[in-house]
């Protein structure tokens, strides 16, 4: 039977773990296979990234635990542990995945953690599209944050514009989707008429 589900694999990594609780292999093999299905909000992939992490406090397991801090909502914790594990991937990839997860964590609560965040993985990997599509988003988002009047507040969309023609540009896998993204807030941003009106 092919362990495809939660409910499937779940009890199956439940039944090893006692026996397999210091097996660093069979822990990381167990954790990255419940976070691959989406079944991290588990307790038992609490139990299996608190072992791996106790064997062995590597990058891949300071990651697993921040994953796990986060869905406790342990928000200060679980940067902690992805800081950690940013600073002990040597792989570029990887280190701006946890800055960019990090970037999410922060997305409703700080906008500007979560675009200081996005930069950091964009510095680690500057061909990261979906970083420069995340900062576009947080600009397009702050419109109401920012400027004193409409002019200026619909202004950010030019902002936001270019962060995804950056994203069209540097990464293949977002180039559609991101230059649409770019028209959509070109439209939404003031016109020649409004420019030449507001005096700017």
């Amino acid at each position: 039977v092919e362990l495809s589900t939660c409910d499937k694999l779940i009890p199956f990594y439940q039944k090893s773990f006692e026996a397999n609780k210091t097996n660093e292999q069979w822990l990381k093999r167990a954790a990255d296979r419940l976070e691959a299905k989406e079944c991290d909000n588990d307790p038992l992939f609490s139990k299996i990234s608190e072992a791996l992490y106790k064997l062995n406090p590597s990058a891949d397991a300071a990651y697993k635990l921040g994953v796990v801090e986060l869905q406790r909502k342990n928000t200060s914790k679980a940067m902690d542990y992805f800081n950690q594990a940013a600073g002990l991937f040597q792989d570029n990839s990887k280190k701006a995945a946890v800055y960019m997860k990090m970037a999410y964590a922060y997305k409703n609560s700080s906008k500007s953690q979560a675009r200081t965040y996005a930069k950091k993985a964009l510095a680690a990997k500057p061909s990261y599209g979906a970083a420069y599509l995340f900062i576009a988003q947080l600009y397009a988002g702050s419109i109401n944050d920012c400027g004193t009047n409409p002019f200026e507040k619909r202004a950010m969309y030019w902002l936001a514009a270019q962060y995804a023609d950056k994203a069209a540009s540097v990464d293949p896998s977002v180039k559609a989707s991101a230059a649409k993204m770019a028209a959509s807030y070109r439209a939404a941003a003031p016109s020649r008429t409004e420019i030449f009106q507001s005096g700017m």
